[in-house]
Formats: structure tokens, sequence, C-alpha cells
């Protein structure tokens, strides 16, 4: 196997969970998530594979797609799994939908630092350097939105 493949194999998955957290559309973060990592191939050819310049490269084609959408974003059904405990399923369905719902609610900025964080994938300087803020900023981003995200879920307004 190729070290381009390994690179896609090894990132695809949390690159796809922070889209989604972001967009709350399933269909639209795979189409993002490959064409992320298309253009890093493209642009940066096979010897440059920086996890932060990949997710850069996908949190601007999340902010271009919104700004062409005017900020627009709809929540989609996911695909349909056949699990054998479907009242579990559809409990974490349903769970993770009022979560993608809460995170609607954030700012832009806080939804995004947010998902950046929660991936694990990223470490507070990259995602500085990602969003273009200070590395303390982005600290306290990120926990301000936690707060608010927790208060939305407790408060049942999604």
């Amino acid at each position: 196997m190729d070290e381009c493949t390994l690179f896609y194999n090894r990132h695809k998955h949390k690159l796809f969970a922070y889209l989604m957290r972001v967009t709350g559309d399933y269909y639209l973060s795979g189409d993002i998530m490959q064409e992320s990592f298309t253009r890093l191939l493209e642009r940066y050819g096979q010897e440059e594979r920086s996890v932060p310049l990949l997710y850069a490269i996908a949190r601007n084609l999340v902010l271009d797609g919104a700004r062409r959408q005017a900020g627009t974003v709809y929540l989609e059904g996911e695909q349909r799994d056949r699990s054998v405990d479907q009242e579990h399923l559809l409990m974490a369905r349903e769970e993770y939908r009022q979560l993608l719902s809460a995170m609607q609610q954030l700012g832009k900025e806080e939804r995004d630092v947010l998902a950046l964080a929660v991936t694990g994938e990223l470490s507070y300087r990259e995602i500085a350097s990602v969003s273009g803020i200070s590395e303390s900023n982005v600290k306290v981003k990120v926990h301000r939105a936690r707060l608010k995200l927790r208060e939305i879920l407790q408060e049942g307004d999604v």
C-alpha cells in the first residue's frame, strides 16, 4: 500500500467526523472529505501530507460552501445501519442529531474551533494555525463553546 493510501486511511474517519460536526450533513461531509484529500494531493503533491493542512483545506471548503449558500445548513438523515439492536441504534442516532442540532446553534467560529478540538487529531497550536487565531484564544473559545453547548443541551432547545 502506498503512503497516500495509508495517509487517507489513517485520517478519513476523523476528518469526516469533524465535517459532520461542522455541517450536520452526511452527504456534504463525505463530498468535502473527498475534495479535501483530492486538493491536498493535487496542490501539494505526494510529499506534503500535513494533517493541519488537510483540515485547513476542509475548513475552507466548508466556509466556501456556506458563503455560497448564505449560511444555511440542513440536517439530513444518516445512512441506514443494519444493527441487531435497533432501539439502541435509534436512541444513539437521536442523541447524535440533538448534538448536531445544538452545535448548529453555536456561532460559526465556536462550532468550527470546537469541532476541530473534539476530533483529537489536531493540537491547540495546529488549530490556531488552521483558524488564524492565537493558541490561547483557541483554548478560551473551545472552553466557552463547550459550556454553551452543554447549556443548550441541558435546556433542551434542540
